[in-house]
């Protein structure tokens, strides 16, 4: 007799805000089954693992857990029907002992109602040693003293002490070294043996074909391909993921370097906590590109030119001269601002106006020695929306009630508005709509074709390959190539951030 499927999905839709996320997505997962999902930002991976997990409610369509229909209306309903998630960003207190974050939502008292600390440690140990991985983590262990892979493991383990016969692994791999990656393998296959079904959510592609039995290929709120590993290719999977787009088709024209030209922003060996010994340059009139997977390091090397990580060792130039950013008021007085990955949380106050968020970076500038220039900030604000087509009531506007493509455009107003000549973007077409994303990067490329320049970080492949005049390959906090526009199609993207 057949055994039922830990999880069967069928006919899964949903939408936000009238755009739909998922259009019908069916999906299956066996008991001691590894199954990756796989798919581009936007594709609908996170929807359906939130819906997995009870976070979100599904428009249409049904949830079968072995054999039996179920509604999730929560994470704790999942948590009670066996399912555990563990998410990239680990949710540990570094403070407490491994066995107190194992059992932190269910600990174990003694008849007395007090905290039974052996009982628990002697149930953590038994964790671990069902992981295989008590030689190397005991239960007393601070959780301060673990590496990132244990810490990850620690994670698992947490999720297996809830009874989780599901657990679903989000990007698992992003932080880890090569032999931390293949510790957590040896986990993986140590729980699939003992039955436990495992979603293995990932962007490293050859990973896939190293831990997992099969994979599910979503586009577009679709899943368009499922397949055993055995029969299938990374090209045939590359392929499913992409499409064909119609961003790749755009030609962005810009003057070209001139010859010997003198780069207005280069890294010489720069040296973080993330980061080994990065070189680059950009020259003006230039949007350089840098591709990576999450975690590759991208966002890091934004942090330190912008000064809000700390340079270890090596130097940044600006038109040539070696220049200290401690900060980002140091990175702005040199010119260099700095478009955040996250607009609503890092780059935008949501309740203030579009004009004081745009001038938030410019009152210095603005300030005599007695009173704010209010007359000429106004000017500069009403320039910049006019500048940038922000669609909008009126400077006074307050920005969360702008769309998002149009709270973007205010974030780069904001540091354009500070008169910098080196930007640095952040996924900045990210989660906004096509009409949005091509104003973006018109603004981008106007400003870049003026003699500026431009460092561009995208998760879309096709927007660096068809908008970037160069791109930089990082790889676990390292540059491991520099392509030219003539050799950076999606696909050659795509192969080389492996």
């Amino acid at each position: 007799m057949q055994r039922p499927l830990a999880i069967k999905v069928s006919g899964l839709k949903k939408q936000f805000d009238g755009i739909p996320v998922l259009k019908g997505v069916d999906f299956e997962l066996a008991p001691g089954e590894v199954h990756a999902v796989v798919g581009q930002n936007g594709a609908g991976k996170s929807t359906l693992m939130k819906i997995i997990n009870g976070l979100y409610q599904p428009d249409e369509g049904e949830i079968e857990l072995f054999d039996e229909p179920v509604r999730l209306a929560s994470p704790r309903d999942a948590r009670a029907a066996g399912i555990a998630m563990v998410y990239q960003d680990l949710s540990l207190v570094d403070s407490m002992s491994v066995a107190e974050n194992m059992f932190m939502a269910n600990w174990t008292e003694s008849s007395f109602g007090l905290l039974d600390q052996r009982a628990m440690n002697q149930q953590a140990q038994a964790l671990l040693e069902k992981m295989g991985i008590a030689d190397e983590i005991s239960p007393e262990q601070p959780v301060a003293s673990l590496s990132m892979g244990q810490q990850q493991f620690l994670e698992i383990a947490k999720a297996i002490s809830q009874n989780a016969r599901i657990l679903i692994l989000d990007e698992p791999t992003a932080s880890l070294c090569d032999q931390e990656i293949t510790r957590l393998f040896e986990v993986i296959e140590r729980l699939k043996a003992q039955g436990v079904a495992i979603i293995y959510i990932t962007h490293y592609l050859r990973d896939i074909f190293k831990v997992c039995d099969s994979a599910s290929v979503l586009r577009d709120g679709r899943c368009v391909r499922r397949s055993l590993i055995s029969q299938t290719k990374i090209e045939t999977m590359l392929a499913d993921m992409l499409g064909r787009h119609a961003d790749s088709s755009i030609n962005w024209q810009r003057p070209t370097v001139t010859p010997n030209a003198q780069p207005l922003l280069e890294l010489r060996q720069v040296s973080t906590s993330d980061l080994a010994a990065v070189s680059m340059q950009v020259y003006p009139g230039q949007v350089v590109g840098l591709a990576g997977l999450l975690g590759s390091g991208r966002t890091e090397i934004l942090n330190a030119i912008f000064g809000l990580d700390t340079i270890r060792s090596g130097d940044i130039l600006v038109n040539g001269h070696a220049v200290k950013i401690r900060s980002p008021r140091d990175a702005i007085q040199q010119g260099i601002n700095l478009v955040p990955e996250d607009r609503r949380e890092q780059g935008l106050v949501l309740d203030f106006s579009i004009s004081d968020n745009m001038l938030m970076s410019s009152l210095r500038k603005l300030a005599s020695p007695i009173l704010l220039d209010e007359h000429r900030g106004q000017a500069i604000v009403i320039d910049l929306i006019q500048r940038l087509q922000i669609k909008t009531s009126g400077p006074q506007q307050a920005v969360r009630y702008l769309s998002g493509g149009n709270q973007q455009k205010v974030v780069i107003g904001k540091c354009i508005g500070t008169a910098a000549r080196i930007l640095l973007l952040d996924d900045p077409t990210f989660g906004i709509d096509l009409a949005a994303k091509y104003d973006i990067m018109r603004i981008v490329n106007d400003y870049a074709a003026a003699g500026n320049a431009v460092i561009f970080v995208s998760s879309e492949y096709s927007e660096i390959a068809s908008f970037c005049d160069t791109t930089y390959i990082v790889n676990k906090g390292r540059i491991t190539r520099q392509m030219q526009r003539h050799e950076q199609s999606e696909e050659q993207l795509l192969a080389a951030v492996q």
